[in-house]
């Protein structure tokens, strides 16, 4: 699969590229290794060139983030990303049954990483935080091209295409506000890398159930885990946040468990990639002095 070609063709042509995508044979590996994870670190990166490097100002004022902050704001955005399209299409193959289609966990994995594409290449415009706007704009037309991808992938009548879309909307958007506590909680400044969620619950009801989003913050200790679980018709996935601990070897780590399998994202293995950009911003740093 050529990733510039794909990401070309489900932007441009979205209609015509979904059957080609159904038709085609994957694994949740092949999806995300390497198309999601390249596609995925240009938000990130851009973010991060953006806030710290460029900054935000006008008037004579010009602001930027930290770099330790930044790093960390893009690896956890980096992260996060990575586990948000997992979610979504575990969550889609999970109510396919209710809207009258089939479950399929790759089918889904593939509505959510080719679907999102449009939207994490409109990540380009962070560099320039004044046109991040441009990547909210484009984020809607990544829900259109979902929505076509919808009775495609999922097999489900087109009369239910609107409902469904909209339940796997709105569970996503509590799921990012709950989630969006990790990504505050890995800032430096705000109390070191660690990891956290505030408690959340939320309930959304369709025609065969509900869904349930409840959010199960750690203890006060630093090292404690936090977890947020999704309850579905078709079974449970639970997304737990494990900080480091103080004095220990482990990294601080993301872990989903669905009926499917379980996907864990450690930390500790970024460390090459944050410094590999650090080195790259502070080269563009000194270019501009």
């Amino acid at each position: 699969m050529d990733i510039v070609e794909r990401a070309k063709a489900i932007t441009l042509n979205p209609a015509a590229t979904w059957p080609v995508i159904e038709a085609e044979k994957h694994d949740a590996k092949s999806l995300f290794v390497p198309y999601l994870l390249i596609l995925a670190a240009i938000p990130a990166i851009c973010s991060f060139i953006g806030l710290s490097v460029v900054g935000i100002g006008g008037f004579g004022f010009n602001f930027r983030i930290p770099f330790a902050s930044g790093l960390a704001m893009m690896i956890t955005t980096y992260v996060l990303s990575v586990v948000m399209t997992f979610g979504m299409g575990w969550l889609t193959s999970a109510l396919a049954p209710t809207f009258g289609g089939k479950s399929d966990l790759v089918q889904g994995l593939k509505l959510a990483v080719f679907g999102g594409t449009p939207m994490m290449l409109a990540g380009i415009f962070n560099i320039l935080p004044a046109l991040s706007i441009i990547g909210l704009l484009v984020a809607l037309y990544s829900l259109y091209v979902m929505y076509l991808g919808l009775p495609v992938l999922m097999k489900n009548p087109k009369e239910k295409t609107i409902v469904y879309m909209v339940v796997l909307i709105i569970a996503s958007i509590i799921s990012s506000v709950v989630l969006g506590a990790v990504s505050r909680a890995f800032t430096p400044s705000m109390g070191g890398i660690g990891m956290g969620m505030g408690g959340s619950d939320a309930t959304i009801s369709t025609p065969m159930g509900e869904i349930k989003v409840n959010s199960k913050a750690g203890s006060s200790a630093k090292d404690a885990p936090a977890e947020m679980t999704i309850s579905t018709p078709k079974g449970n996935a639970t997304i737990t946040t494990t900080p480091a601990a103080a004095g220990g070897t482990d990294a601080a780590a993301i872990t989903i468990k669905t009926p499917e399998g379980e996907v864990k994202f450690d930390a500790q293995k970024m460390e090459a990639f944050a410094k590999q950009m650090e080195e790259m911003a502070k080269k563009m740093e000194q270019a501009k002095k």
